[in-house]
């Protein structure tokens, strides 16, 4: 027998929560990732030597507190790496061959993604984030890109609405907002998406690639949790079915509080993703497996809402091994 399987055997990097903070009386405690953060922060500051630097421009703090983070998060990267890692950027596919996914992305993807499309992933891909050298730090990835829909599951998001036709669209979990440009790209002019995240300076730094690409109109942009805004939406009986498709990729947490609230707002016939519902391949892990702790915290929360929809007799579903896996609720009453 090998040595035990370790939870990056079992998938690829996870994805961390892109909106939708609770605010819910029905939403449960939590633990996040910047918790992990607060708990590093002394070590970190003593090591980064903050206190020498706070007389510095706050450009040049940040700037120097992310260099160095980073060179910390290298050490740590090599002392997890695995063989046959792939090094694409935004790389989260459960495909085991990195031959195999680089084949997809080089025979498929890559020469028909859309320009804006193309230019937003390498923006996003590039941007020094300054919590996700912290993520890395505590154990959740050596991929600095995580936040961000993949190249194939924005090609097959792309797909899909123009093949059901979709035009009024919802998104809850934005982050630049990759996802939320293949949608826009693929509705018609005059349709609507309603985009929600709690971060919109996230939202911003993709914003002016969604502007030069023509479809910013077609996007109501809410910053704030989405629980509050879905139960005003419920509230009125005049939404119920008014939307065409809802994709959902924020907090795994409250998956199921908005389902409950989702499945009164899509249309009879209309379509609900749920992203990350293979949640890296540790679904199948055994009970034992040394998951770090932000997957084995959220995988109990995949795993309860894929119990549900699978036994929920108002949806049809397909579960697909798209990214990190995508899971498609067709509303049938």
């Amino acid at each position: 027998m090998g040595p035990s399987p370790t939870f990056d055997q079992f998938g690829t990097s996870p994805t961390p929560d892109r909106g939708g903070k609770r605010s819910n009386p029905d939403s449960r405690l939590h633990i996040t990732p910047l918790h992990f953060f607060f708990q590093l922060r002394v070590p970190i500051e003593r090591k980064l030597k903050l206190a020498q630097v706070h007389k510095q421009s706050k450009a040049k703090r940040k700037k120097l507190f992310i260099s160095r983070v980073l060179a910390m998060a290298t050490n740590t990267q090599d002392q997890q790496s695995q063989a046959g890692r792939h090094q694409e950027v935004g790389h989260k596919s459960l495909l085991q061959s990195d031959a195999l996914y680089q084949y997809i992305l080089e025979t498929s993807v890559y020469p028909r993604e859309p320009e804006p499309m193309k230019e937003l992933r390498e923006l996003t891909a590039k941007h020094p984030w300054l919590i996700l050298p912290i993520v890395d730090l505590i154990g959740m990835s050596g991929n600095r890109n995580l936040m961000t829909t993949s190249a194939d599951e924005g090609q097959f998001l792309n797909m899909l609405l123009k093949l059901i036709n979709a035009k009024n669209t919802m998104e809850i979990g934005v982050y630049t907002g990759y996802s939320l440009l293949a949608t826009a790209l693929a509705i018609p002019d005059d349709g609507k998406i309603l985009a929600m995240d709690v971060n919109r300076e996230n939202y911003e730094l993709g914003l002016p690639v969604i502007q030069k690409a023509g479809v910013a109109h077609k996007i109501d942009f809410k910053e704030g949790p989405a629980l509050p805004v879905l139960d005003q939406l419920v509230e009125d009986e005049k939404n119920h079915g008014s939307f065409d498709f809802i994709f959902v990729d924020a907090d795994k947490d409250n998956y199921l509080n908005y389902h409950k609230r989702l499945i009164e707002l899509v249309k009879v016939g209309g379509l609900i993703g749920y992203d990350n519902t293979l949640w890296n391949g540790s679904v199948v892990a055994p009970p034992d497996a040394p998951l770090r702790k932000y997957v084995r915290y959220y995988r109990d929360f995949v795993m309860e809402l894929n119990k549900a929809l699978a036994v929920d007799p108002r949806i049809e579903i397909c579960m697909l091994p798209v990214g990190d896996g995508i899971t498609l609720c067709r509303r049938v009453k």
